[in-house]
């Protein structure tokens, strides 16, 4: 009910104006009169209350729909646990953890699903929830799957209350973390067994009976010994600390970027180099060095590893022979040369000529074994003198082919050399000497009355001399122990041709005396060709 001075009293408009501003009733309420005192009847709506109750009705199942999808489309296990531990409502993505279906789930306790191991703390915790002593809790769980097997969870739980703040049920989070509890398995399992390969690694680096050095990094590096190393060599940090004290065998310094520890870090690998190392206490050792580069996974070099041998006593020993060799060959020469020089008187007379022969040829053989014999001594204690002079070097080849004109009988010597090669500063004594074991040899092992040929070449500073020969050549295994001391190939074991594999030896030393290098080339079945290269002035 509304008046109609009120009405009329809300502005100059007219009633009809007025009651347009009021509300309207429904069409089965339109009717009203006017009372004899001015009062303006309307009957109110009845059906506003029906309609807003079902507008919240609908309004309150609309939002029950969103609940329920989000809880059932959760990524994550979803689950409403009444207060004695019952479940109310679980998700699909719970059902996937333990196994259950959902029907199953709600005649069931949490209890039923969760390890005998871990229901206590669960209880405690629910009840400490209820009684409102902590908000919320995060629990590391066991669920015992319906097939049996133990699924680790991560559990969220917090407590739902009333308006009066009463409890009313719980709601969880359940995260299934078997995969992240395999992965930190797997990696705790790595951890260890890779602690257990560093310690096994340091074990082994700390007990081994050489010096171990790695280097990590580069430029001066710094460098891990193990003990045996820094009893020996001392405990310097950095490789540079170590340069004046590292020297070659002639006794000169090794320059930090040439140490064997810079090479490998530039990728190469030196399997063995003898190396002098001076000791703090001044005294020198000699080691055979080892090094390799250390590479990560992606094949970068990150630093080098570094292995030596003590072999001081072995080169005191080695030291000792050669001293010894030397004296008996200098000792046995001069009963030597009475023997040559007797041979040469009784070979003079007609009666006892050939028996004097024979005596002469075998102590002329005794005689060149035993220069050899000196030659080895004096090479390998870096005791060779050279007499070096200015050396025509074409025309000591074509003096040297004469004077062997005996070794190669039977054969052309063909000598090519062209006449701008320069003179060099050699001793011309040892150069015929490894000429006539060149020619020699190729006498002794090419094809009977094929020709030998010998070429020279200057090539930028250095002059190359090649000794050819046709033949049976040398097998490609040979080749690289040619030049070792006492080495000889099967086929001049087999052959019966004479010498003890010295000649080669004292070819190559005497070569790289010089500052040279001497190599050979073969092809079997067709020629082999020994070449040497001396360095011009």
């Amino acid at each position: 009910m509304v008046w109609a001075d009120e009405i009329a009293a809300s502005g100059s408009r007219g009633d009809e104006a007025a009651c347009a501003d009021a509300p309207r009733p429904c069409a089965r309420h339109a009717a009203h009169a006017a009372t004899p005192g001015g009062l303006v009847a309307c009957a109110a709506p009845e059906g506003r209350e029906m309609t807003e109750r079902r507008h919240a009705e609908q309004t309150l199942r609309a939002s029950e729909e969103r609940f329920r999808l989000t809880f059932e489309n959760a990524p994550i296990g979803m689950a409403i646990v009444a207060l004695d531990g019952g479940f109310i409502r679980v998700n699909h993505v719970f059902c996937e953890i333990v196994g259950y279906a959902a029907d199953e789930l709600t005649t069931l306790h949490f209890q039923d699903i969760t390890h005998p191991d871990d229901v206590d703390a669960d209880v405690g915790l629910l009840d400490r929830l209820r009684r409102g002593e902590i908000p919320r809790y995060q629990l590391a769980k066991r669920y015992i799957h319906r097939r049996g097997t133990v699924i680790p969870v991560v559990l969220h739980v917090s407590v739902v209350r009333d308006e009066r703040g009463e409890p009313i049920h719980y709601i969880s989070q359940v995260e299934d973390v078997t995969a992240r509890k395999r992965a930190e398995e797997e990696r705790e399992r790595l951890l260890a067994q890779l602690d257990t390969e560093r310690r096994t690694l340091r074990t082994i680096f700390d007990s081994a009976p050489v010096p171990l050095l790695l280097v990590e990094g580069h430029g001066a590096g710094r460098l891990i010994a193990n003990p045996h190393a820094i009893e020996l060599i001392g405990a310097a940090p950095e490789r540079d600390q170590y340069v004046g004290r590292l020297r070659r065998l002639d006794g000169t310094p090794i320059p930090l970027d040439e140490l064997p520890s810079s090479r490998a870090m530039r990728g190469e690998t030196i399997p063995g180099e003898e190396i002098v190392v001076v000791r703090t206490d001044g005294s020198c050792r000699t080691f055979l060095v080892a090094a390799a580069p250390l590479r990560d996974g992606a094949g970068a070099i990150t630093g080098a590893v570094i292995a030596g041998e003590d072999i001081s006593p072995l080169k005191e020993i080695e030291r000792m022979r050669e001293e010894w060799t030397g004296v008996i060959a200098h000792d046995l020469r001069q009963p030597i040369s009475t023997i040559v020089f007797k041979a040469s008187l009784l070979a003079k007379q007609p009666q006892c000529s050939d028996e004097a022969q024979h005596i002469l040829a075998s102590a002329t053989l005794l005689n060149r074994l035993i220069t050899d014999l000196l030659d080895v001594s004096r090479l390998e204690s870096r005791r060779l003198d050279l007499s070096r002079a200015e050396v025509d070097l074409p025309g000591l080849i074509r003096a040297t082919v004469e004077r062997t004109a005996d070794a190669t009988r039977g054969r052309r010597v063909d000598v090519e050399a062209p006449s701008d090669v320069p003179p060099l500063l050699a001793d011309p004594g040892r150069l015929e000497q490894v000429l006539t074991n060149l020619l020699s040899n190729a006498a002794k092992y090419g094809a009977a009355g094929t020709p030998i040929r010998i070429a020279v070449e200057r090539r930028g500073g250095e002059v190359l001399v090649a000794v050819e020969n046709e033949g049976e050549g040398i097998p490609p295994a040979d080749l690289p122990r040619l030049f070792t001391r006492y080495y000889r190939t099967r086929e001049a074991k087999t052959g019966g041709a004479a010498g003890q594999g010295l000649g080669l030896y004292i070819a190559r030393g005497l070569i790289e005396a010089h500052g040279g290098r001497i190599w050979a080339e073969s092809t079997p079945g067709k020629k082999t060709t020994f070449r040497f290269a001396l360095p011009l002035p």
